[in-house]
C-alpha cells in the first residue's frame, strides 16, 4: 500500500460520500457495527484513520443517532477511534427525492445514455438541491473547526451542486469532487430542463478539481461547460476552465481495486476447495464455465447477455452441455419500478432458457439471485473459463478487474464490453459490443475455442497491467495532483 499522508501532513481531510464507512445498527444483542463492503471504503478507511480526517456522509445506520453526538458526529473505528465520521440525517422524503428521484431516476439514465428510463420531477430536483445544501453545510462546519488548510474531497453524481454551495460558505478551501459513473455529451445532458443542466454543471465548477473515470467523460464535461456556460472559457489542452476568476483543473483517474487483496481472497484454502467443487459441478468432462457478476441494473446489458447465450446455443446445438453459465445477480434498487421489471425479466428469461436447452444432467444458466459475500465471489471468478462483463454503458467496470485479479491460474477469458470505461484501460480482453447479437455471439465461440497457450498468454499480460494501476495507485494520482493544485494556489495569493 502507498503512502498518501504525506499528501496531507498539515491539512484536515474532510471526505464526502452518500455511503458512511461504519452503520450503527440495532441487533439482537445490542448496537452492531457493520462495515458496507465496496473498494472505496477499504481504500480511504486507512488514510482517514492515518490523517484522523472527517467523512461526511448520511447516517443510514437504525442506531446511528443513538452514538452520535447532537452535531452528527462519532469517533470510528470503535475499537481504536481515530476519525470522526459527521453524519447527515436524512428523512423519508429526502432519500425518496434526492437518492431515488434525482439522483438515480435522473442522472443515472442520463449519465449512462439511456434516456428511455429518464424520469424528472420538480420535486425530486428541489430536494436534491435541498440535501446537497445541507452535506455543504456539514463540511463547512467541519473545515471551521480547522484552523489551518482543509481539503474537501466529494464523491460522485450525488452531490453535483455541493461544490458550489461549499464555495459559497468558504471560498479558501480546497474542493476536488470524482465523478465514478460516465459523464454525458451535450445532445444528452440537455434533456434535463432548461436551467436544471446549467446549475449543474455551476454546481461542479464550485470545484478546484473535476475528477473522472476516463479521458472521454472529462471531455465531454469541458464540452458541455463551454457549450451551456457561456462566461466560462475552456482550454480543452490544458484540460482547465476559467470561471468567476478561478481555474478549475480537469483530470481522468481511472478507478481500481485492491488487487493484493483480491488476490489473497483467491488463493485462500477455502477458495480452493469452493473452485473444485465448483469446477467439478459444472466444469466436468472437458465442460467450460462461464460466469458473469452484476446488480440487476439496467446500465448493465443483462438482457443481451441473455439472449447472446439464447442465440449461441441455438445456432450451436453441439455446445449444448459443453458450456455452463454461473450468473450472479445482485438485487439492487428494488423500490425503483425500471429494476424490478429487470429482475423478473432476468428470472423469467432463465427459466425459458433452461427449459429449452437443459436436459437431465445439464442446466445452462446457474442463476444465483442474491448478495453473495467477496470470499465466494472469488472463487467464482477464479474457477471461471470465462467472463462475461457485457455493459451497455459503464464508468469503468470494476468486476472485469476483479475477475483479472482472482485468475490465479491463468485459464480464463475476459469479454469486455467496449462501452466500459475497463475497455480503454485494459488490453488483453476480448470486447464486444453487446448491442450485436451476432458478434456478440461469434466473440463466445471465439472465447470457448481460445487455446490454452493464448489464454494464458493474454490473462498474464492483463494482471501486469492489474499490478501496476491498483485503487492505491488511483488515489495517489489523485491526491498527487490535488495538492500540486493547492500549492500553486498559495504560491500564487
Amino acid at each position: 500500500m502507498l503512502d498518501f499522508v504525506h499528501y496531507l501532513n498539515d491539512c484536515k481531510f474532510i471526505l464526502v460520500s452518500n455511503r458512511e464507512p461504519y452503520e450503527h445498527m440495532r441487533g439482537a444483542h445490542g448496537i452492531e457495527i457493520k462495515q458496507p463492503p465496496g473498494g472505496l471504503v477499504s481504500a480511504l478507511d486507512p488514510t482517514m484513520r492515518h490523517t484522523h480526517g472527517t467523512w461526511v456522509a448520511w447516517g443510514s445506520g437504525s442506531a446511528d443517532r443513538d452514538v452520535s453526538d447532537e452535531a452528527g458526529r462519532v469517533q470510528v473505528p470503535p475499537e481504536d477511534p481515530q476519525y470522526t465520521i459527521h453524519r447527515v440525517w436524512l428523512d423519508d422524503a429526502d432519500i425518496e427525492g434526492y437518492y431515488h428521484g434525482f439522483s438515480n431516476r435522473a442522472l443515472w439514465p442520463l449519465c449512462h445514455m439511456l434516456i428511455q428510463h429518464f424520469e424528472f420531477r420538480t420535486e425530486y430536483w428541489e430536494r436534491y438541491r435541498a440535501v446537497n445544501l445541507r452535506f455543504a453545510h456539514a463540511v463547512a462546519d467541519e473545515a471551521e473547526r480547522c484552523t489551518g488548510r482543509s481539503m474537501a474531497w466529494i464523491q460522485d453524481y450525488h452531490f453535483a451542486l455541493a461544490s458550489e454551495f461549499l464555495r459559497a460558505m468558504r471560498p479558501s478551501l480546497f474542493i476536488h469532487q470524482f465523478w465514478h459513473i460516465p459523464f454525458p455529451p451535450p445532445d444528452i445532458l440537455r434533456l434535463l430542463p432548461t436551467g436544471t443542466h446549467e446549475s449543474l454543471l455551476r454546481g461542479m465548477l464550485g470545484n478546484d478539481l473535476a475528477e473522472f473515470q476516463i479521458d472521454r467523460y472529462a471531455e465531454n464535461f469541458m464540452d458541455c461547460v463551454e457549450q451551456f456556460i457561456p462566461e466560462a472559457r475552456v482550454d480543452p489542452v490544458r484540460q482547465m476552465i476559467t470561471f468567476r476568476d478561478r481555474v478549475i483543473h480537469v483530470g481522468a483517474f481511472a478507478i481500481s481495486i485492491d488487487v493484493e487483496r483480491y488476490e489473497a481472497m483467491a488463493r485462500m484454502p477455502e477458495t480452493v476447495d469452493r473452485v473444485r467443487t465448483l469446477r467439478e459441478r459444472y466444469a466436468r468432462d472437458g465442460r467450460q464455465l462461464g460466469v458473469c457478476v452484476d446488480r440487476i441494473d439496467y446500465t448493465k446489458g443483462i438482457p443481451e447477455r441473455l439472449r447472446a447465450l439464447d442465440t449461441l446455443w441455438d445456432e450451436s446445438p453441439e455446445l449444448r452441455g459443453r458450456f455452463t453459465f454461473i450468473f450472479v445477480a445482485t438485487p439492487s434498487r428494488s423500490n425503483v419500478p425500471a429494476y424490478n421489471t429487470l429482475e423478473r425479466e432476468v428470472v423469467e428469461t432463465t427459466i425459458a432458457v433452461n427449459k429449452k436447452y437443459g436436459s437431465r444432467d445439464w442446466t445452462p444458466i446457474v442463476l444465483i439471485n442474491e448478495n453473495v459475500d467477496a470470499d465466494l465471489l472469488a472463487a467464482v471468478y477464479r474457477a471461471g473459463d470465462l467472463c462475461i462483463v457485457s455493459s451497455l454503458q459503464d464508468g469503468m467496470n470494476l468486476v472485469a478487474k476483479e475477475f483479472v485479479a482472482c485468475q490465479v491460474d491463468e485459464r480464463g477469458v475476459l469479454m469486455l464490453s467496449r462501452f466500459t470505461g475497463s475497455a480503454e484501460e485494459i488490453e488483453g480482453a476480448c470486447l464486444i459490443n453487446p448491442f450485436n447479437v451476432d458478434g456478440f455471439v461469434s466473440a463466445i465461440r471465439t472465447s470457448l475455442d481460445m487455446s490454452p497457450d493464448e489464454r494464458r498468454r493474454r490473462m498474464r499480460r492483463m494482471r501486469r497491467q492489474l499490478h501496476n494501476s491498483t485503487i492505491f495507485d488511483w488515489l495517489d494520482s489523485i491526491l498527487a495532483r490535488a495538492t500540486a493544485i493547492m500549492s500553486q494556489q498559495h504560491a500564487t495569493v
